[in-house]
Parts: structure tokens; sequence; C-alpha cells
């Protein structure tokens, strides 16, 4: 078996069927509203001056005047779309794939000259790879401690420019192999800069390593299953999946197995079910939250081990603290970029929602499940009286199972942007440009 191999061959030769496009062009035009909202955020101007000092370039940073190298304008256009936590993300690798795969891809469009069709191909194919090698790893890769969208999300990248630069198999594989050598991250930096930085490592690491094979460099084809590789080392390695994974690229597309889960709110994604659970309360709960005298909520514990925030003490933590987000939800009814901004954990009424949160992990039933329908979240409210109000949620909203509507999205992104919702209507016809460098520079004009 060499997956390496069998990547790049998928990744040369694959056509995207009709289909993906609907998938694709809300995922991408999304992300690129968090790439806007977050170009000025405090983690994205730190990246950009210490990137600076290394030289202007010529590849745009979107949402913001700075030029950069092409590798590291796919780094800070990263670190701007994962900066809030607020873009996609899939299930089986539990990466946030978009927001590697379109820094990575504009940053290589700037490079090479392509359509929106090409930019399509491209990124369905970094989609697959990421989430059928995700599938092949298992949960066990994240379970161990690794951000996988640093991991799976720089290989991905690797195949996407690849294909992109229109590389050959050789060159593909060996751009795979190069890229396997820089995916590393771990989820022991969340609630840190770290975080998005990881993302932002992972879409100059593929950006990169389709150069550096570009130029004839090379690297070990049996990188990704050798026992001392990728696979042997990073994850529990069963050969027979990898097997499987090559047999199934593109049959279906793991894009339309799968879908993507579009986020509404700027916080870890394992706080949603519990999020759309508080919502369905709210409701009954009105004029009656100074009642409440205790929180319970129940969710898997490797959901629960990367939330470890409590008590957030600042915005960072807030993102991945259950307990805010539930308090915020239930008192707002939403949260917003505004709300973190201006402390939204520091409310009274949130902090004191907080202070009677417990959040109780329980083994997963099904590792092989993220969302596993047979475990919901649950969360019950207890107010003075006694009464209890509980709810649950198996998946939360922006799940495919749950979507958010386009006029949802639009409204998503002129909250975040400030462009209007008409400017995200053109934003979803990217996959028809004809230039994809001039159609998203146009954009922000």
């Amino acid at each position: 078996m060499n997956t390496a191999r069998a990547l790049a061959r998928f990744a040369i030769k694959a056509q995207p069927t009709p289909d993906l496009a609907a998938i694709a062009a809300p995922a991408v035009a999304d992300c690129f509203g968090c790439i806007l909202a977050g170009a000025k955020s405090d983690v994205a101007q730190r990246a950009q001056t210490a990137l600076a000092r290394l030289g202007q370039g010529s590849a745009p940073l979107f949402g913001i005047p700075i030029t950069l190298t092409a590798p590291h304008a796919a780094l800070a256009n990263a670190v701007a779309g994962h900066a809030w936590d607020l873009d996609d993300w899939e299930e089986p690798g539990n990466t946030h794939p978009t927001v590697v795969l379109l820094p990575a891809l504009l940053a290589a469009a700037h490079l090479h000259s392509c359509t929106g069709r090409d930019l399509l191909a491209a990124y369905a194919v970094g989609c697959e790879i990421i989430m059928r090698l995700g599938e092949a790893l298992t949960l066990g890769h994240y379970a161990r401690g690794f951000h996988s969208t640093a991991t799976l999300g720089a290989i991905g990248a690797a195949g996407a420019c690849a294909r992109l630069l229109g590389l050959d198999e050789t060159a593909t594989t060996h751009a795979i192999s190069i890229a396997t050598s820089q995916a590393t991250g771990y989820t022991l930096q969340f609630g840190s800069n770290a975080k998005p930085l990881q993302a932002g490592f992972a879409a100059r690491a593929g950006l990169e390593a389709a150069l550096f094979a570009a130029s004839g460099m090379t690297g070990q084809p049996n990188v990704i299953d050798h026992p001392k590789g990728f696979s042997g080392l990073m994850a529990p390695r069963e050969q027979d999946r990898f097997r499987h994974m090559a047999s199934r690229l593109g049959s279906p597309w793991a894009l339309q197995e799968y879908g993507l889960v579009l986020k509404p709110w700027p916080s870890c994604g394992y706080t949603h079910r519990l999020m759309t659970a508080a919502l369905t309360l709210r409701d009954t709960l009105q004029n009656r939250l100074d009642t409440v005298t205790a929180i319970h909520a129940k969710m898997p514990d490797f959901h629960h081990a990367i939330l470890p925030f409590h008590t957030p003490t600042n915005r960072n933590e807030a993102l991945f603290s259950a307990p805010a987000c539930i308090a915020q939800a239930l008192t707002t009814g939403n949260l917003t970029l505004d709300d973190s901004a201006a402390g939204f954990w520091q409310d009274p009424q949130v902090a004191r929602l907080v202070a009677c949160t417990t959040v109780c992990p329980e083994p997963a039933r099904n590792l092989a499940l993220n969302y596993d329908p047979n475990q919901p979240d649950t969360l019950t409210v207890t107010l003075a009286s006694g009464e209890q109000l509980s709810a649950s949620c198996a998946y939360p909203l922006g799940a495919p199972q749950n979507p958010m509507t386009t006029h949802h999205l639009a409204a998503k992104f002129q909250a975040v942007t400030g462009h209007t919702s008409a400017t995200f209507t053109r934003l979803l016809d990217w996959q028809v440009a004809s230039d994809i460098q001039d159609f998203f520079t146009e954009i922000t004009l």
C-alpha cells in the first residue's frame, strides 16, 4: 500500500461531479468572509507584523492592504480566517478544511492563473484527501492530541495546490510526502494564538510542498503508511483502513457523503450542540433566568476534552468554554463577534449562569462518529421552584442535517465583514469566474 501515490493519482485525474459546486460554493464564500472578518484581529495583525519583516512580496492579504510572498500570504490569510473560530469544519477528519485550503489555493492562484472551475476541482481534491485520510486515521488521531486541521490540512493542501499548479503524478506524490514532514499541530494549543497559527502553518506547508516538488525535490512515497511514518506514529495504525480509503476516493466524494458544518457562532464547534439545545429552551425561560439554580450539560468525553475552560478569563478561552457559550445562548439567543469583543463572559447574568453550570463528560459510544445521533448532547436547567427543563441536540445549527439557509449565511457574512449581503451573493459565483485572482481581489474593492 502506498497512500501518497494513491492520493496523488486521484488528485491529478479526479473530475468533480456537478453537485459538488452546491456544497463548495457557500463554504468558500463563507470562509472568505471569515478571512475578511479576522484580518484585523489581534492574532492576524501579530502574524502580519512578523511576516512583513521577512519581505513583502506581491501576493495579497484580503481585508487589509498588505502583500507578502505567496506562502506567507497563505499563512496570514489562514490565520485571519481561523482567528474567531467561525469557519467551517468536517466530521470524519475533525478539521476546519476550507480555512487551510482556500488561502493556500488563492496564494497558488497568484502564481498560476486559474479559473473558478480549476479552483473547484482543486478544492474538492483537497477536501477529499483531508476527509478520507481522517476516516483512515480515525478520531484516535485527534484524541491523541493532534490538531487535525494542521496535520491533515497540510497534506490536503499539498494535493490541492499540486492539482491547481498542474503537477504530474510523480511530483504530486512528492508534494504530499514533503507536506507530511510538516504536518503537525497540537490541541493543547487551543485557547491561544497558536491555534489559528497552526492552520496558517498548514496552508503554507501545503503550498510550499507543491512548489518544492515542482522544482524536483523528492520525499519518501511511503511516509504516510510506514510504521515509522505519519500513521504509525500519530494514530492507531490500521493498514486495512488505508487500502479501503484508496478504493473509496471520489466514490462517492466525501463532500457528498458528509457535507460540511458551517458555523453560526464564533466558538468551538463542540459548544454548538449545547448552544442549539439552549436555544430550544430559551423561549420557555424568558423572564425566568434569574430563577435558574443549576445547569447540567452532558457531552461525549472527547468533545469535552477540547473545552477545558469552565470560567474563561479572556476571549480565546471563552471560545472554548461550554458553560460560557451555554450561558450566552440562554441569555441573548446568540453569540456574535461584538459579544466576544465586549467580553460576554463577564456579563453579570452570563457569569452567574456559568457559576451554576456543570458539564459532565460521558464515554463516547461510537468513536467512528463525531456526531453520534444516538448520543446527543443534553442540557437540563433547574429552576428555584424545582421545575426542570431539558433539551437534547444531535446535530447543531449549521450541520448538513440542520443547515443554515442562504439568507442566514448572507446575514452572517454582512454581520462579520460589514459588506452587504449582495456581496455574499456575488461571492457564491466564484466557481464560474474566468480568473480567480481577479475575482476575489475585486470582491474586496
